[in-house]
């Protein structure tokens, strides 16, 4: 799935932005994260908002947006 996910920011035109992790697990998602944070640290992307579950007791991400740079 990470894969995918990948494909899809390298295939994106700069300024794009793209909304991720609608309806994943919990693990899924924390790997997606350090994904993002990884191609963010190499320049690739910029994260631009990690929106968590304010419901929840426990702080988890349930999407984030990108922006292809």
């Amino acid at each position: 799935m990470l894969e995918t996910i990948q494909t899809k920011i390298n295939s994106l035109a700069n300024g794009k932005k793209l909304i991720l992790g609608s309806g994943m697990k919990t693990d899924e998602m924390q790997k997606l994260i350090a994904l993002c944070e990884s191609l963010q640290s190499e320049g690739v992307i910029k994260i631009v908002n990690i929106h968590q579950d304010a419901q929840s007791s426990k702080t988890k991400s349930n999407s984030i947006v990108v922006e292809k740079i």
